[in-house]
């Protein structure tokens, strides 16, 4: 029997043999990686076997040598500074699910998929203060950049890759409702009624009929509302998106049957003390748990905590002392400036 508590210890992650990043750039561009926070091949042309490239295999090698894959550095950081890793929260979600949990079950079954993170194409409605051109067509817009023609879409990049054995998929962006990238990769997937569904989502599209119907033949269904503030406070992060219209879609999916709803709040210099207004909305929708469904992660780049002031960063942390031993991400944002 393996030992959980030994492989917490060692270097491995079911991600990095069965696990797969994969973000979609205009034409055949692509890039993988075992999951979305790990760092990401380079782009690549060209249809394969996506969980057989070479940048995985080597990866992959790292931890048959029980060496610390520097592509795995995030993980390895947060568990360093006492947190709980992907790594480590994966383990337990493979272990529920009777799924891979050390090196010999891996090499058992080498390259099976279980778990995808899936960034669509960088098609998106809003111009976030927290996003760029490469992850927004409104953004390169208006960077006169071109990001896609259509034909994009119509491009089978998972024709090579076996994905009968999904048990997990997540889907980022751009903006994953705004077209139907996210329905053609659902439908190649077999038995869907084992599969746990999750979006990360602005909020700013309520569900097609086709995507509902989908969506109640799977095994569950997360849907990640990415909200930084309310009223005033989100329009002013997520031009031109307004408030009235993406609080009602929060609501009205959180009265689908069947259909968890999250926040996925991106926590930066910019949005501290907003924070508490938005858990506190939150927490007036019906059946909803604040502890267990409010999810609070760093943002990237200069509005990062870590680029504030030290007179900022004292006013941060006293700020967000009041979430101590209760949320079980507060260690990991203090701990991030």
């Amino acid at each position: 029997m393996t030992d959980l508590r030994e492989v917490m210890k060692s270097s491995y992650c079911p991600l990095v043999f069965h696990g797969l990043y994969v973000r979609r750039f205009t034409g055949e561009e692509q890039l993988v990686a075992p999951c979305c926070l790990a760092e990401k091949s380079e782009q690549f042309r060209g249809q394969q076997d996506l969980m057989n490239h070479q940048y995985l295999e080597g990866i992959r090698n790292d931890v048959r040598k029980n060496k610390r894959s520097e592509a795995c550095t995030t993980c390895w950081v947060i568990e360093d500074q006492g947190g709980q890793s992907p790594r480590k929260i994966a383990l337990g979600r493979f272990l529920a699910k009777n799924l891979p949990i050390s090196l010999e079950q891996s090499e058992e079954k080498l390259n099976e998929c279980y778990s995808i993170d899936y960034n669509v194409l960088p098609l998106c409605n809003a111009k976030c203060i927290i996003c760029s051109w490469e992850y927004s067509s409104l953004w390169a817009a208006e960077a006169g950049v071109k990001i896609i023609s259509g034909d994009e879409l119509k491009y089978d990049h998972l024709s090579k890759t076996n994905l009968d054995n999904i048990k997990r998929i997540y889907f980022n962006g751009g903006e994953p409702l705004l077209t139907n990238e996210h329905l053609t990769v659902l439908k190649k997937i077999k038995d869907l009624n084992t599969v746990e569904i999750s979006y990360n989502t602005n909020g700013s599209i309520y569900p097609n009929q086709q995507t509902l119907d989908l969506w109640y033949q799977a095994k569950s269904v997360d849907i990640h509302f990415s909200i930084d503030g309310i009223g005033k406070r989100f329009e002013e992060t997520r031009t031109p998106l307004k408030w009235d219209k993406v609080s009602d879609v929060i609501q009205r999916v959180n009265l689908l049957e069947g259909i968890n709803i999250s926040c996925a709040y991106t926590i930066g210099k910019h949005n501290v003390f907003d924070l508490e207004e938005t858990i506190n909305w939150f927490a007036s929708l019906p059946n909803f748990n604040v502890l267990k469904q409010v999810h609070v992660h760093t943002v990237y780049g200069e509005l990062g905590l870590e680029f504030a002031t030290s007179a900022e960063k004292a006013e941060f942390k006293q700020e967000l002392e009041k979430y101590a031993d209760k949320f079980y991400w507060y260690t990991n944002i203090v701990n991030s400036f």
